[in-house]
């Protein structure tokens, strides 16, 4: 896990470090993306892995807003609701 925070770590391939970037720009600010971020990532993927790993972010980073707003972000919080 703590290797995620260096997507230079030589134990990523081309292809993850890719990902891991595009992943990271997408939680941090995706109004940053450009085409030249877009071009870079899509010489990794196929146009199906592009869409899929684009649909699983949104959804992680969804969830993950979710679990935020419920309460269950932090041991400390807690909430009625069960996910």
């Amino acid at each position: 896990m703590e290797a995620t925070w260096d997507i230079s770590n030589p134990i990523y391939s081309p292809k993850e470090r890719a990902a891991l970037e595009m992943a990271s720009m997408f939680t941090q600010d995706f109004h940053a993306f450009t085409d030249e971020n877009v071009a870079e990532w899509k010489q990794h993927f196929t146009t199906e892995e592009f869409v899929e790993l684009g649909a699983f972010m949104a959804v992680a980073h969804g969830f993950g807003q979710l679990v935020e707003m419920l309460g269950l972000g932090k041991e400390a919080q807690t909430c009625d609701l069960e996910i």
